[in-house]
């Protein structure tokens, strides 16, 4: 069959080129013409997608996957059309719907009769059907007799995206019945995996806001679980193990905040809609209070920070990959400035202009700083010659080796963890 994978960014780049793998005929459409010329050489924009560079060359040359700026022309072609186009919050926290829905509405200008529309990106529920699906009519067709529109989340971790779509059960739910069949028959022939067929689009938009709600409240469990041991100089790490023993519970790492697309993002779609979001309100400021939290224990560590050096190491949102939408390394650098701190960063994914534009100045060396924040812990800092980075190291995450910090004679602090030497 033909598809349309309309935005072609992180998630929807390794999309198409998964179904193109798999036999089907793929468009890429984005507005980007300079990352649609680099995918027709064949090159791949996403260094660190595993897998995606040799499977982009590969369908790229069979002609199985093109891309091109013209989404309605592409689509003109397609039986079935995915839209995987990123939304973000606003200024006031809300949904940004702006960049998708002017795709749906490109989109509606090249609909066939018979083609099936599938959103791939969270939402607020009753988007699809109140908002999205209304505007693919702009081209004349009606919803529901000439064009079917079905809601599938993608569930999917940036770094591992297409090991991950085959690697758990697809969720749909259609805006009318037809529309639901039809994205788990698609699904089940282009990834053969299990595919839940829920009862509407609604549904499915809610099953993707829970999994996002419940992650964000577990992080804030731990978080508030990890400054309770700080009180009492408890290593949490130890009370976490001893808890997920039991097979009910399952709480996660504490660390300063959340970040990325996902999880600080999709409690919102929640918080702006009807019914209720206390909890996942709740959880929003005890994750967004963690960069303060964690600069305050630096500070009593040090006396202060005004005039000192410090040293923030991974950008990023998570360790490599390079992304950085809400990472809370920017959260660090506004609490560290805030109290008079020298700040710079460093992340070895990121080119010079990329830390600049994060608002840091670059690290001219990884040496003679009063304190290392480890954010992201990439791979590229296994081997750091910590003494000579900083005497204290914040491990921001709790992803390092503790003892061997400590090895170095450096001092070590995680959260919820005690600092060396207490």
């Amino acid at each position: 069959m033909n598809v349309a994978v309309v935005g072609i960014g992180r998630i929807g780049l390794p999309l198409s080129a998964k179904i193109a793998a798999q036999g089907h005929t793929v468009f890429g459409c984005d507005i980007n013409a300079e990352r649609v010329a680099q995918v027709n050489r064949g090159e791949n924009p996403i260094p660190d997608e595993a897998g995606l560079g040799e499977l982009l060359a590969q369908v790229v040359a069979s002609g199985a996957l093109t891309a091109t700026t013209n989404t309605a022309e592409a689509v003109a072609q397609c039986d079935v059309v995915l839209f995987a186009v990123a939304v973000d919050v606003d200024h006031q926290m809300r949904a940004d719907l702006g960049s998708l829905l002017a795709a749906a509405q490109s989109v509606g200008q090249g609909l066939r009769p018979g083609t099936l529309c599938i959103f791939d990106t969270t939402l607020p529920i009753g988007t699809t059907r109140q908002v999205l699906a209304p505007a693919l009519e702009s081209g004349g067709l009606e919803l529901g007799r000439d064009f079917h529109v079905a809601f599938s989340p993608e569930r999917l971790l940036m770094g591992r995206v297409i090991e991950d779509l085959t690697k758990y059960p697809k969720v749909v739910g259609g805006v009318d019945a037809e529309g639901g069949r039809r994205a788990a028959a698609f699904y089940r022939e282009v990834f053969g995996g299990e595919v839940y067929e829920l009862a509407n689009a609604e549904t499915a938009e809610l099953s993707k806001l829970a999994e996002g709600a419940y992650r964000d409240l577990n992080i804030a469990l731990a978080n508030e679980l990890a400054q309770v041991a700080d009180v009492h100089g408890i290593d949490f790490t130890e009370v976490a193990k001893a808890a997920n023993s039991q097979p009910y519970c399952h709480l996660h790492v504490p660390g300063t905040g959340v970040g990325g697309h996902c999880i600080p993002v999709y409690p919102r779609f929640l918080m702006q809609g009807a019914g209720p979001s206390e909890l996942s309100a709740l959880g929003r400021r005890i994750n967004d209070s963690m960069p303060a939290y964690a600069v305050e224990r630096v500070a009593e560590l040090l006396d202060g920070v005004e005039g000192k050096r410090v040293l923030v190491l991974g950008l990023t949102f998570r360790p490599n990959v390079a992304v950085t939408p809400h990472t809370n390394s920017v959260d660090l650098l506004r609490e560290f400035e805030a109290r008079g701190a020298v700040v710079r960063g460093h992340d070895a994914l990121l080119s010079e202009a990329g830390v600049r534009e994060l608002g840091f100045e670059p690290a001219e060396a990884m040496a003679g700083f009063d304190v290392a924040v480890v954010h992201a812990y990439h791979r590229q800092y296994a081997e750091l010659p910590w003494r000579e980075v900083a005497p204290l190291v914040l491990d921001a995450r709790n992803a390092l080796d503790r003892s061997m910090i400590e090895a170095q004679g450096v001092r070590y602090v995680g959260m919820g963890r005690p600092v060396t030497g207490d």
